[in-house]
């Protein structure tokens, strides 16, 4: 199979190696979507402390099961052949502190794909059952590779305790930014400003329903919210 692997910073290639086999609780899937994360682009770079080399890239993934185990305990959720999913790239123990409490993001042995293991940018890929999410009916693989840059916004919007009404800022019209706004609006909030020195991503949170913008290398945020 193909797979874009990484030798070390600024060395990226499509090379050829073997089409993994599913080990105990993991199932085999077809990658149809993986999205590029900044965090890649850093690993491209070398600017990512946190990356190991050489290494396949790819967290935020979707594609379909062609394998997976019966056993419930291993598939909680049921899953079966054929289904469409979107993959959790964290890896965790279940069995730490952090994980006892909920909190499996602060695992003490934390894997997490394209970083500390390989990740899934390649043709196919195994995954733990348990960290399969199923796609709603009618959801493209484009959009369910999106699920996970889409946690990291409700997760940031769950710690700020938004209740619907309220007034939200944000500082950044990057992808997280504008997942961040959008959640926001779902939520009811009564008014979204976001902030960045970019026109062009300032233009797609306007076009995503923005309230108000502003670009900070020429205006501040009380001249926008007066538009």
């Amino acid at each position: 199979m193909k797979a874009i692997k990484f030798a070390e910073p600024w060395k990226v290639a499509c090379v050829d190696q073997e089409m993994p086999t599913p080990k105990e609780g993991e199932a085999l899937i077809k990658i149809h979507c993986a999205a590029v994360c900044g965090s890649d682009i850093g690993a491209f770079r070398g600017t990512n402390g946190l990356v190991s080399y050489p290494r396949v890239i790819g967290h935020e993934l979707s594609g379909e099961i062609l394998s997976i185990p019966d056993d419930p305990a291993r598939n909680p959720k049921g899953l079966k052949v054929g289904d469409r999913v979107a993959v959790d790239p964290y890896i965790y123990c279940g069995h730490c502190y952090a994980c006892s409490i909920g909190r499996t993001n602060c695992c003490t042995s934390l894997k997490v794909l394209g970083v500390h293991v390989d990740g899934g940018m390649c043709e196919y890929f195994c995954h733990p059952a348990n960290l399969l999410v199923k796609l709603p009916e009618g959801m493209s693989y484009e959009m369910g590779s999106l699920a996970e840059p889409l946690t990291i916004a409700l997760h940031g919007i769950h710690r700020g305790s938004l209740k619907a009404g309220e007034y939200v800022a944000i500082l950044g019209a990057g992808p997280i930014g504008n997942l961040v706004a959008q959640v926001a609006k779902g939520l009811d909030a009564e008014s979204v400003l976001i902030t960045d020195v970019s026109d062009y991503r300032l233009a797609l949170a306007k076009k995503v329903g923005v309230d108000f913008t502003a670009n900070t290398r020429s205006r501040n945020f009380g001249d926008a919210m007066v538009d």
